[in-house]
């Protein structure tokens, strides 16, 4: 929990000398098809994110927030599409689950009503191989 705290402060110290550059880039839509939210992060070079499960003595895990809604209903956990990478971590000291470059994740839906607005966030944490920014929300709103 220490190295947590250590490795979030000098996150905060590098993301403040970054100004608001982010390294990692979202897009949400919705298939119609396979009735699913689809969450896809690009990353810049050497940037990662983290798996939903990662260890909690680890980096901020990713976690995805549907707002309330009577126009949808999924009580589906989000799946993890990409295949991560598994392996220590020097900066958290312990080992950790990441996406490179590219991850994709998706949420079954059990209703949704046409033309629905689905609304929620994606919280993550992203570092490079010698600093971590901050975790970020980013909200979302996918029309069907």
């Amino acid at each position: 929990m220490v190295k947590q705290i250590l490795v979030f402060s000098i996150g905060l110290l590098f993301g403040s000398l970054v100004m608001g550059q982010d390294p990692v880039n979202w897009t949400f839509s919705y298939n119609e098809d396979e009735k699913e939210l689809v969450f896809e992060a690009e990353m810049q070079s050497n940037w990662v994110i983290y798996s939903q499960h990662t260890d909690p003595d680890g980096p901020v895990p990713t976690y995805f927030e549907l707002e309330d809604s009577e126009d949808f209903k999924s009580n589906a956990e989000v799946e993890e599409l990409s295949i991560p990478e598994k392996k220590m971590d020097d900066l958290f000291g312990v080992e950790v689950i990441k996406f490179n470059n590219t991850a994709s994740f998706s949420q079954k839906m059990e209703f949704v009503r046409d033309g629905a607005k689905i609304k929620g966030s994606v919280t993550y944490m992203t570092c490079d191989n010698q600093r971590c920014l901050p975790p970020k929300t980013v909200p979302f709103e996918v029309k069907t």
